[in-house]
């Protein structure tokens, strides 16, 4: 008898544990949000680029812009419920909390990491980007979703180090996929999926494991997943620690083992072009971020070559990330004399993005790109090409064709949206598939800049002919 009882106690023991251990296990996987597994999709797709700064001009809700009266009652009903029966007041600060989290919660149903919610706090880091002061690591980010078997995993991928920052002096590059911060593992697939803990529950059933093994399975998928990051702590410690040392953890292509990095965090301040001149004539302008700064500083850069008399231009836009579809649209312009330098399609259709007609340069061009060269960079490298005006040299970009417009609401934070697609002059539509170089040249340190030596023999030849 006492022996029964003793095995009935496991058994009651085991029946708590798990249910336990599956009750706590549902509750951290929904803390985990849309951002820890990707839906069921293609292969491989890259599904985000968190912006250095949205494409698009910010936007104010006007009088027009409220939502259907059944909403408002829906969200006022229960809010007018929680202050009538909840344990606790209702503070000004707690309804301030429920209405952002409200929101963050509708713009995270959209199951688009681009589309997102800030606080005010957030809302001012970004702004800050957009004027070419980033903090943290100082590096742009991206979430790419990648089928690996029958699992669903977000892969947190390195868009570019931006110049001067402490990704780019610890040796981050382009494309490191960062799997770790301070030891923690990023949460970038299902734990519970991995240890494909349906198929043990089913052999459990049918007797073909005991219950021991099963629960000893689903603690380790929920020890894993408690003790991780998930992925918007993930880009919070990335993107907004203004100092401290931080340790990486990133797995990178063509090596087989990962890679450990130290960094010191602190504010990068991007200085969005620079110039120098190269041999014969030649003048190199790299833009590291379209922005309004950029305008004035390429405009003044262009017109000291001029007036030096050059002869050729290379565009530098390795490891520009993108920025403002004003100022790309600008920029492009001064070069090919204006016009349609984009298409944009929205939910009404398709419109010319037009700078002003200007002289256009007349000079050989070369455009330099890689996997770092993102979105709006990638549509004026396209655009230059497509009208004409420039070879495109170095390795293939990062494919983000997709356009966000913020939101600025009345209590500082911000909506960003996913708004759009953009299409180069002719057309072309990048997104997801990137830009392929009319010269591919592979990036090879130990050999020095060989994709700048290329492009100068390209503009160097062009001149020959001329």
């Amino acid at each position: 008898m006492k022996t029964r009882i003793k095995i009935l106690g496991a058994w009651l023991l085991i029946a708590v544990l798990t249910g336990g251990a599956f009750l706590a296990g549902e509750k951290l996987r929904a803390t985990q949000g849309t951002y820890l597994v990707a839906s069921s999709g293609a292969s491989v797709q890259t599904t985000a680029l968190l912006k250095l700064t949205p494409e698009l001009l910010p936007v104010t809700p006007g009088p027009g812009d409220q939502g259907p009266s059944e909403d408002r009652e829906l969200v006022g009903t229960v809010l007018k419920l929680l202050k009538t029966h909840y344990v606790e007041p209702i503070t000004a600060e707690h309804e301030t909390a429920m209405a952002r989290g409200a929101v963050r919660g509708m713009l995270e149903s959209l199951d688009d990491p681009d589309s997102r919610f800030l606080d005010p706090t957030e809302e001012k880091l970004l702004a800050d980007a957009a004027a070419g002061r980033l903090h943290g690591i100082g590096a742009v980010l991206a979430l790419k979703r990648q089928k690996v078997g029958e699992l669903d995993t977000i892969k947190l991928i390195v868009v570019t180090p931006m110049p001067g920052s402490p990704a780019e002096k610890a040796n981050v590059k382009p494309g490191d996929s960062v799997t770790h911060i301070d030891g923690k593992w990023i949460a970038r697939y299902d734990p519970f999926k991995e240890a494909n803990l349906e198929e043990l529950a089913k052999a459990a059933r049918n007797k073909e494991i005991d219950w021991f093994t099963y629960h000893k399975s689903y603690e380790a998928a929920y020890n894993k997943l408690k003790e991780s990051f998930n992925i918007p702590e993930a880009l919070q410690t990335l993107t907004s620690k203004s100092s401290g040392e931080i340790s990486l953890r990133v797995e990178r292509a063509g090596q087989k083992e990962p890679i450990d990095l130290k960094l010191n965090c602190g504010k990068t301040e991007v200085d969005p072009v620079i110039s120098r001149t190269l041999r014969q004539g030649i003048v190199y302008i790299r833009i590291s971020q379209f922005n309004k700064r950029a305008i004035k500083e390429f405009a003044a850069e262009m017109e000291r070559a001029q007036a030096a008399r050059a002869k050729a231009l290379v565009l530098d836009l390795r490891g520009n990330p993108g920025g403002l579809m004003d100022a790309a649209a600008n920029i492009a312009g001064k070069i090919t004399g204006g016009g349609v330098m984009a298409q944009i399609r929205d939910n009404s259709g398709l419109h010319p993005v037009t700078a002003p007609r200007t002289r256009a340069l007349s000079m050989p061009v070369a455009v330099l790109v890689n996997s770092g060269t993102a979105s709006v960079a990638e549509l004026v490298a396209g655009t230059l090409r497509d009208r004409g005006t420039a070879t495109i040299v170095g390795a293939k970009t990062f494919g983000d064709g997709l356009t966000q417009t913020p939101l600025l609401l009345r209590d500082g934070s911000a909506a960003i949206l996913t708004t759009g697609k953009m299409l180069t002059a002719k057309g072309f539509d990048f997104n997801g598939k990137g830009l392929q170089p009319d010269r591919a040249v592979p990036e090879d340190e130990s050999r020095g800049d060989t994709q700048l030596e290329e492009a100068e023999k390209i503009v160097l030849a062009k001149l020959g002919r001329a």
